[in-house]
């Protein structure tokens, strides 16, 4: 059985291993020892968990809380799973929970559509960044979701 974990960079019922997978149970995990370290405010918190009911509304969903990698393990354990599907992030401890699931089953990992394509140097500033990027950053991509189509 295929299944999906959702994760903080990848919060949207449009996102690509959801969208692969419509059918696929999902399980989102509140990244305790992270949000102990990061100082999060309840209203950023809530804002995550909001975003994870959105994403997940309409599936055979689970939101969990605790060491990432343990949940989904147990999870995709759980619910009997044959592979794991998951959307692609840029930060360094998606990588290093990617390395410790692949240890113990099949993981996919789903390209996201970058926003924009930026090959320059890191910017000082984010109002010089923005600049060179707007153009680029407000054009439309695909057809979005169905819910702003005309």
């Amino acid at each position: 059985m295929n299944l999906i974990w959702l994760h903080g960079d990848s919060l949207s019922p449009h996102d690509p291993a959801l969208t692969a997978f419509p059918q696929a149970p999902a399980v989102f995990v509140f990244d305790e020892p992270f949000l102990r370290s990061a100082g999060l405010s309840f209203k950023r918190l809530m804002f995550l968990y909001e975003s994870a009911l959105e994403a997940l509304e309409g599936r055979n969903a689970e939101i969990r809380r605790g060491a990432v990698v343990d949940e989904v393990l147990a999870f995709y354990q759980e619910r009997s799973g044959t592979a794991l599907h998951v959307s692609a992030s840029v930060a360094p401890r998606f990588r290093s929970y990617c390395s410790e699931l692949r240890r113990s089953l099949p993981l996919t990992t789903h390209p996201q559509q970058p926003l924009l394509n930026w090959r320059g140097e890191a910017p000082r500033r984010f109002s010089a960044f923005w600049r060179k990027v707007e153009a680029e950053a407000l054009r439309p991509t695909g057809g979005g979701p169905p819910e702003l189509a005309d």
